[in-house]
């Protein structure tokens, strides 16, 4: 039972027997707390609360008690229903309904359809862009208080957007309040479990009611004070529960409640509280009431009448009414509607009603409503056993579904098509396209259990191939390949190219994350060949140019893709395409063109799946970074983090994760470098994934680097070693992990090791012709030349070293050479040239905010007789964002402003940077007022052109 069972609901939620208004006692501290909070969030300072205890306890109440409390508030308000937690969206359509505003387009599209359903052409993060666009718009009628009751029987797809958008709250006047019974229910996702218990979350715990506040109870509820004897007892007999007391207070007596010495009764079940009034309201109205709990929480009255052959709906509808089971809706509908005060008051009337007549009156149902969703589920809850015509129809809605990515409803659908299917075949075949949706759609567990449920009767392809990509999915990649390739082997290629395609594709995907790249070119080559058809994933293209940038085939890539138009124009069929050019782009060091493609899909990623949206951040992050443009890289890098902890993309997560931590390592920032190495390291998989394993352990690497501890660089690197023979990890301008341990094993006197390290990668570098590989070869090469006393060629690698360097816009490389080379020529007694090489490397550590790097600079030119130049007042520190007009602004308002000066719109903006719409305003606000402009066009003039020259690193005789 929960506390809406026992309080008095908002004026749109009554409870099933009234209260009166003022029956409310207690929890003086809790609405002290949620006013503070309201107040802060007034003031522009976002605030989230959890509302936690057990069922009865009261949250409902004091939920209403304290929104009574404010003066026009704007109140979103939806709770979630035990019988339709599995409907998706549920939640959310509830907020639109009452929404203040103007519902944005993505969202009114989301659940207008079908309430409670997702049949509009949006993949999941959708949901939670939605949200966010609506809760910035409503905060133009004043601070907005978002309540979301009993999250834990609410919908997974509305609770996902409800974590996407409370984690991008930064400078929105909301508060948000999620009354739950406990934080580690298991229905919770595990992104909103961290957001509730997160030491910033105010939680307010809810206990029992004091013996005091229920004697106060008894006289606000129209029952004679009780006696502190009285009280005590109650008290002892309920624990202060507010349910089960106002159950005993209503039902119990006065003569009994004041008799200390006779035995109070149990508080009877909410249920039969249910039952017994509806018992009293006579037929007619029995049948009305039991009909709407089968058509929903609430319908349409004629809808419910023809349901329930009531003749006089009207005279049965104001029976049950009166006894407070139904409650007609606001006036001004355009046809009378009915609904349930409170889901529970219907699930205790539909649990009531017998298998038989539940099932006639379901068959009866999807003969009556209009939609197609709600004629398949009242068909699905009718059916008793293996249905061809359902199965059909099931099938054939889902497939339409999947094809405009929603797996949701896609899953849901197949799941119960292939539980009515009548053959074993199709049964099977129905249920592994069951897995492929809950996979897409992030429902792994329940993918797996669907997977490991096929018979050894089935068609060992099909289920070595189902098996093998959940298996994947998990990480555990040397077991998706032999459960893959068993697929492959024993499928017939002629009768089913279909499934023959599929299995070639996750072999794909499966070799790009073993690092066998040119080995998953050849299998995305096959798929391809095989179907025309994009798969279930819809990243097969995206996968194979992929695979052909890892195998040293980047040119060949990219020109597959040469034929894309502008790419903030670019199509959504086509995003995938245009990703995988930037990444290419990238690691070929084209940089200027990455940053184009990957804005382009970062902008307009919003309608595609979620691992093209995190790949999209990620590589942009990457490429800024490169760029020395960190505190816009920093800002992608942690949203494509965020996102990647929200969706449970697992598989990601090093990554995402290990390209944060590299940019804040190189800050200074370890502790939160240290909190992603964390996140990285607990994924499964590990070096069963050597691509994104090698992202993480470089991280750690850099991280040790900055810090100094080069035993430790070696111990977090040398791990690689192992997988020389596996293309992907070893490809040059992808990870670059090589310079790393070359340069830590020189300092602690390992030589031969970092040579045996170091020649491969040149020879790889120079056959690429990417500069910034040679780049960071010949540096190091220079340092191991000079730990060899070998100072003319040492001199030469240096020199090779800024060549390279010069010829890419790469500021903290040709910095880290300019350091290492100064520091070289001080040694070696040359300290005039040493003092300019230091100079112009601390020129560039300093504005790029690289503390670590700018102490080294520091110390070697203090040891040259020349003192550091001193840090001017608008100096940022490491999370700073340099001089000039960028110092003027923080880090977040130099990221909206770039952007913006490009021509992005705040949605745009908002999209690109996952944060509000509000938020994108309120920061270009506070930029127009430093910079005293009043338009984007003076954006423009005092940033620059968006395409004009790259910063570098102040060139050196």
């Amino acid at each position: 039972m929960t506390s809406e069972q026992a309080d008095a609901e908002r004026p749109d939620l009554h409870h099933p027997w009234p209260l009166p208004a003022d029956a409310f006692c207690g929890r003086g501290a809790e609405l002290t707390a949620l006013r503070k909070d309201f107040a802060d969030a007034s003031a522009g300072t976002p605030r989230l609360v959890l509302l936690e205890g057990p069922g009865g306890i009261g949250k409902t109440a004091l939920l209403r008690r304290f929104l009574d409390s404010l003066t026009d508030p704007c109140v979103l308000h939806a709770s979630g229903e035990e019988n339709e937690s599995a409907l998706p969206c549920g939640v959310l359509a509830q907020l639109v309904g009452q929404s203040p505003v103007p519902v944005p387009e993505t969202l009114a599209e989301l659940v207008s359809r079908v309430p409670r359903s997702l049949h509009a052409n949006l993949p999941p993060l959708a949901a939670g862009f939605g949200l966010l666009d609506l809760l910035g718009e409503a905060q133009g009628k004043g601070p907005v208080v978002l309540v979301v009751d009993d999250a834990h029987w609410a919908d997974p797809e509305s609770l996902n957007a409800l974590t996407f958008a409370l984690r991008r709250l930064r400078h929105d006047r909301v508060l948000a309040v999620v009354a739950l019974r406990d934080p580690q229910v298991p229905e919770l996702p595990e992104g909103l479990r961290r957001l509730l218990t997160d030491p910033r979350t105010r939680r307010l715990a809810l206990t029992g009611l004091s013996p005091d506040e229920l004697a106060a109870l008894s006289d606000r509820l129209g029952v004679a004070r009780l006696p502190h004897s009285a009280s005590l007892r109650l008290h002892g007999h309920t624990h202060g529960n507010p349910l089960h007391a106002r159950a005993l207070l209503d039902q119990v007596p006065p003569d009994v409640l004041l008799d200390v010495t006779t035995p109070l009764p149990a508080p009877r079940s909410y249920a039969m509280l249910v039952l017994a009034g509806l018992a009293g309201c006579g037929t007619a109205a029995q049948r009305l009431v039991q009909a709407v709990s089968v058509l929903g929480l609430s319908c349409r009255l004629h809808t419910a009448a023809r349901l329930a052959r009531v003749p006089q709906p009207l005279l049965a509808l104001e029976r049950a009414v009166k006894a407070g089971l139904l409650r007609e809706a606001p006036a001004g509908s355009s046809a009378p509607e009915i609904a349930f005060p409170h889901p529970l008051v219907q699930a205790a009337v539909y649990q009531d009603i017998g298998p038989a007549q539940r099932a006639a009156l379901h068959t009866r149902a999807a003969e009556l409503v209009a939609d197609e969703y709600s004629r398949l589920r009242h068909r699905v809850l009718a059916a008793t056993g293996p249905d061809e015509d359902l199965a059909a129809a099931l099938a054939e809605c889902a497939r339409r579904e999947a094809a405009t990515g929603q797996w949701a409803v896609a899953g849901t659908h197949l799941r119960h098509a292939s539980r009515v299917a009548t053959s074993a075949a199709e049964r099977d075949r129905l249920a592994v396209e069951a897995v492929e949706a809950l996979l897409l759609d992030g429902r792994v567990q329940e993918a797996a259990e669907l997977a490991t449920g096929l018979t050894e009767s089935a068609d060992p392809a099909l289920r070595g191939y189902v098996r093998g990509y959940v298996t994947r999915v998990q990480g555990r990649t040397q077991a998706a390949w032999t459960l893959l390739v068993d697929a492959w082997e024993s499928v017939d290629r002629e009768r089913d190219p279909s499934l023959a395609a599929r299995a070639a594709e996750q072999l794909s995907y499966a070799a790009v994350m073993c690092g066998q790249a040119a080995v998953a070119a050849r299998w995305a080559e096959r798929a391809q060949r095989l179907s025309t058809a994009q798969g279930p994933s819809r990243m097969l293209r995206f996968n194979h140019l992929i695979a052909l940038g890892l195998s040293g085939r980047a040119k060949e890539g990219i020109a597959l893709a040469e034929d894309l138009p502008d790419p903030m124009i670019v199509p959504l069929k086509s995003i995938d395409l245009l990703l995988a050019r930037g990444q290419l782009r990238l690691w070929s060091d084209d940089l200027r063109g990455a940053r184009q493609d990957l804005l382009g899909a970062v902008a307009n990623c919003r309608t595609t799946t979620v691992p093209l949206r995190l790949l999209s951040a990620s590589g942009l992050a990457q490429t800024l970074h490169r760029l020395g443009e960190w505190d816009e890289a920093l800002i992608h890098a942690e949203s494509a983090a965020s996102i990647a902890d929200d969706a449970d993309q697992s598989w990601l997560m090093p990554v995402t994760h290990g390209v944060a931590a590299q940019i804040l390592a190189a800050r200074g920032a370890w502790d939160r470098a240290a909190e992603h190495l964390r996140t990285a390291a607990e994924v499964p998989g590990g070096a069963e994934t050597p691509v994104a394993y090698a992202y993480g352990v470089c991280a750690r690497g850099h991280l040790a680097d900055a810090r100094g501890e080069p035993w430790d660089v070696v111990e977090a690197l040398r791990p690689l070693l192992a997988f020389a023979e596996q293309d992907g990890v070893n490809e040059p301008g992808v990870v670059d992990w090589q310079p790393l341990l070359v340069d830590a094993l020189t300092k602690v006197g390992e030589l031969d090791e970092a040579e045996a390290v170091l020649g491969p990668f040149e020879e790889r570098a120079r056959a690429r012709g990417r500069h910034s590989a040679l780049a960071a070869a010949a540096r190091v090469r220079g340092n191991l030349l000079a730990a060899r006393r070998e100072t003319q060629r040492a001199q030469a690698a240096y020199a090779r070293a800024q060549d390279h360097a010069a010829q890419v816009p790469l500021p903290f490389e040709q910095a880290r050479v300019a350091l290492d080379h100064g520091s070289f020529l001080r040694r070696i007694g040359r300290r005039s040239l040493a003092i300019a090489q230091l100079q112009a490397a601390h020129t560039t550590m300093s504005r790029l905010g690289a503390l670590p790097h700018q102490a080294l600079c520091e110390r070697e030119l203090t040891a040259c007789g020349r003192a550091a130049p001193a840090r001017g007042a608008d100096e940022q520190p490491h999370d700073g964002a340099g001089d000039g007009v960028e110092g003027t602004l923080t880090p977040q308002e130099l990221a909206v402003a770039r952007l913006a000066a490009r021509g992005l719109t705040n949605r745009q903006i908002a999209t690109a940077l996952a944060l509000s719409v509000k938020t994108i305003e309120y920061h270009l606000g506070h930029t127009y007022a430093k910079l005293g402009i009043s338009s984007r066009i003076g954006l423009v003039r005092r940033l620059g052109p968006p395409d004009g020259p790259e910063s570098s690193s102040p060139s050196v005789g």
